[in-house]
């Protein structure tokens, strides 16, 4: 069996490193300072993931779709690879922290007709489901059973490449979820494009410490690793944020070849993470420092390879590159060792993404009369191949518009629309903004997160990657506003606000010659976010317009 091939689906694929690899290790799940990992060989993933698969079989559940919740890492990365060996449609869901997120999982649930739950969480069937009608499978309980025995009865699903394998629900509005179709084949196929991009091999070792119910954290984490056959080390995002040097003593104490995460990572460590901190910190073993998911800024880069050269960190080791969920995950890539390219677009750097890989096609697509535009010119960014998903969950209409998108005069290729806009340089994918957060005032347009870069550098008192700027229609008025999250100790300082806000409206006048019409302040983490992390500008222009936001009252 050669795992290389698309043909070759994940249960196969898990089944075989149990065979051939037993005793190696395929995943480390770190909690905690002592960074000593529970370790899992590739043996007892698929025995516990089989045992499970097997109580899923016997239940006939086969086909139907489970919904995943677990706070553990461990139990998560068990319970979605039995689904894949159950031949059962994962669902994952963020653990029910809170009433919002449990009032999600419930939407989720009823918009996916789930049939199975797996969770963790003692308080899960009281808070977020009737027990009744759905069976749960409490995994704290089902660790104490018989794994061998079970795992003995577990059969190989009959499955292909069009059989679904997951639904990942993106974030966007609460009330309208929607579950991108991520089949086997899309799985394996986009599993092949990382490993050619990033050049992973079997001694190669990943670190994530992003959401695992997410595509980047799931695909680019868990299951690439599985399919390069080396292993994964995951850290609970909730350290990361707190402990952001954890995330580098861990790259450098386990020689981590390939890591990342979303800019506000590498921000966000450059920012915090001390001297002392970094005393005895080698981080020479890093080739891949991937970066995605938000904009890529150049003084991140910048700031991050300054900040760590001395411990070891290659500036060729950063790794621009661009993905989605409707993708599966990844899209484009820079070459390895190359240095990261950056273009000046209207007095903003822009970073490129690198090139699409495998059997991935990248144009670039006027949105309205959908003719491919010329190199250097910024359209929206349609994609075609094996790696775009099968469309939304029960969403036809929606599927319809942004799955299968044909281009004039390019004859019968469906083509995935991603909303997002960019242009290509040398064959290279330079993404600038989103289609629908563009911000049109007096007839020109703006990118939303250039103006909150200007915002952000403008004054201390503002929260790292807190701010949203919007273009408000109010009176038949365009008008530009800015929401921003204060640090906590600014909360109270009301009396210094107005100095914070003139230096946001100065800044911002002096980058793009435009003026701010209002400028909001909020509590640290009040802005809408999606389950990634990203700021839903169109749900904070929805609250502004309705006074929803939470405007913190001026002394």
């Amino acid at each position: 069996m050669n795992h290389h091939e698309p043909l070759d689906l994940l249960p196969a694929i898990v089944w075989q490193r149990a065979r051939t690899q037993p005793e190696a290790i395929a995943y480390r799940f770190f909690t905690g300072p002592t960074l000593v990992p529970d370790v899992l060989s590739f043996y007892a993933v698929w025995q516990q993931a089989a045992s499970l698969a097997c109580l899923l079989q016997e239940r006939e559940l086969d086909g139907g779709r489970v919904l995943l919740s677990c706070k553990s890492q461990k139990f998560f990365v068990i319970g979605f690879i039995a689904c894949l060996l159950a031949g059962c449609v994962a669902v994952p869901t963020p653990p029910p922290r809170r009433r919002a997120v449990a009032g999600r999982l419930q939407l989720l649930a009823g918009d996916a007709q789930i049939c199975a739950v797996i969770a963790d969480d003692e308080q899960f069937q009281a808070d977020a489901f009737d027990s009744a009608a759905v069976p749960l499978v409490f995994m704290p309980q089902w660790q104490g059973t018989d794994h061998a025995a079970q795992a003995a009865r577990w059969r190989m699903p009959a499955l292909h490449a069009g059989s679904l394998a997951f639904l990942q629900y993106t974030s966007g509005s609460t009330a309208d979820p929607k579950g991108v179709m991520v089949t086997h084949g899309n799985l394996v196929n986009n599993c092949a494009a990382i490993q050619e991009a990033m050049a992973f091999a079997p001694h190669s070792s990943i670190l994530t410490a992003l959401p695992l119910f997410h595509d980047m954290g799931l695909v680019g984490g868990v299951l690439e690793s599985m399919y390069a056959g080396c292993i994964g080390n995951c850290m609970p995002p909730s350290e990361f944020v707190q402990y952001p040097e954890r995330w580098l003593q861990l790259i450098a104490k386990f020689g981590i070849t390939i890591s990342g995460g979303p800019n506000f990572m590498y921000d966000l460590a450059a920012r915090a993470v001390t001297p002392e901190q970094m005393a005895g910190l080698d981080l020479s073993a890093w080739q891949v420092a991937f970066c995605g998911a938000e904009p890529i800024r150049a003084a991140t880069i910048e700031r991050f390879t300054a900040r760590f050269a001395g411990v070891g960190f290659r500036p060729a080791a950063f790794y621009p590159c661009y993905g989605m969920a409707e993708s599966t995950l990844f899209i484009t890539g820079k070459h390895i060792d190359a240095m990261p390219a950056v273009c000046t677009l209207s007095g903003s750097k822009v970073v490129s993404c690198g090139m699409p890989r495998h059997d991935t096609e990248v144009r670039i697509v006027d949105p309205e009369v959908h003719a491919c535009l010329a190199d250097g010119l910024i359209g929206e960014i349609w994609v075609a191949g094996r790696s775009v998903a099968a469309g939304y969950w029960r969403r036809e209409e929606l599927s319809e518009s942004t799955f299968a998108a044909r281009l004039r005069a390019h004859g019968d290729t469906p083509y995935l629309r991603t909303g997002d806009l960019g242009y290509m340089k040398d064959g290279e994918l330079y993404v600038t903004g989103r289609l629908k957060d563009l911000i049109i005032l007096y007839g020109k347009k703006y990118a939303p997160q250039d103006i909150e870069e200007e915002a952000l550098n403008s004054h201390h008192a503002l929260r790292e990657a807190g701010s949203a700027a919007l273009g408000v229609m109010r009176d038949g008025k365009e008008m530009l506003v800015l929401v921003c999250e204060l640090k906590r100790d600014w909360v109270r300082r009301t009396q210094e606000w107005p100095a914070v806000a003139r230096s946001i409206s100065s800044a911002v006048a002096l980058a793009h010659g435009m003026a701010v019409d209002d400028v909001v302040f909020i509590n640290p983490g009040a802005l809408p976010r999606t389950s990634s992390g990203k700021v839903r500008r169109a749900q904070c222009q929805l609250d502004y317009l309705s006074g929803a936001l939470g405007r913190l009252p001026a002394a």
